[in-house]
């Protein structure tokens, strides 16, 4: 009696092990793996640089990129840190995307060279950034009239690139609003600053304009979602880009945009059309 429980019980335990390791049992281990890789929120990091992002979840940005992914919150986690943190964070952490942030600005500022590793998404909205400068002064319209100014900018934006040939100075500033403070109380001698979103920041600050001239744009500027190159990621990016270009065709983006603050009058300035 006891050699043929003994028996029943290698039986048994030879049943279970081809079972295991039967094809259909490796396939289906193979599949949940894979699912619950591409079921994994990618984890996506803002810069806070002013009242386009801020940390409780609200600004202009925060809510574009909300309206576009609209029913796909599943596919994505969002994290707020500081600009020049963003860029290493996705370089050199788990990070999966950055997001407003282009391809470019990110070999540049952070001199990495291999471009293969990032992919960009189309842009929400295409930023132009110009020159202001303090109130009662005269506008700078070359670059020419930059040379050895000092320059307000957020720290990690690394504009410096732009100016090589005008050997311009920088000052390091944390946000936007506070690129304005330090531009009003007479620190230096021009801000550089991006609209459309420089405009939400002067408008929620409750001042003017500073002078700028509005021919004399010194940057084009995508702001676009970057990521680490992986399958997942590119899903990501692939469902943005197709999302983006809906809302574009049937004007929802461009009303959004308004409503988030971007003068009607402007408006289509920035917005990113479908061949770029």
């Amino acid at each position: 009696m006891a050699k043929q429980v003994g028996r029943l019980k290698q039986y048994l335990t030879l049943l279970c092990l081809a079972f295991l390791l039967s094809p259909g049992a490796l396939a289906s281990d193979a599949n949940d793996a894979k699912d619950g890789g591409e079921n994994r929120p990618m984890k996506v990091i803002m810069p806070l640089w002013g009242p386009s992002i801020q940390a409780d979840g609200t600004g202009m940005f925060v809510d574009l990129f909300r309206f576009v992914l609209k029913g796909y919150e599943h596919r994505y986690e969002i994290e707020y840190v500081s600009y020049d943190k963003a860029l290493r964070l996705l370089l050199y952490s788990d990070v999966d995307c950055a997001y407003p942030v282009s391809k470019p600005t990110i070999l540049v500022s952070m001199k990495h060279v291999d471009a293969t590793q990032l992919i960009q998404s189309q842009s929400v909205l295409v930023s132009k950034t110009y020159v202001f400068s303090r109130p009662g002064e005269p506008v700078f319209s070359t670059m020419e009239a930059l040379k050895g100014k000092l320059l307000i900018q957020i720290r990690g934006e690394n504009y410096n690139h732009n100016f090589t040939t005008a050997r311009a100075r920088f000052w390091n500033v944390d946000s936007e609003p506070e690129k304005v403070r330090v531009l009003l109380g007479g620190r230096g001698d021009a801000m550089l600053g991006s609209m459309p979103d420089i405009l939400i920041t002067f408008a929620e600050m409750g001042v003017e304009i500073p002078p700028y001239d509005p021919d004399f744009s010194v940057l084009d500027y995508d702001n676009a979602m970057t990521c680490r190159n992986s399958a997942e990621a590119a899903a990501l990016v692939d469902l943005f880009n197709r999302r983006i270009r809906e809302t574009v065709e049937d004007g929802s983006l461009r009303a959004h945009a308004v409503d988030n603050g971007v003068p009607e009058l402007v408006v289509d300035a920035f917005l990113p059309t479908l061949s770029r």
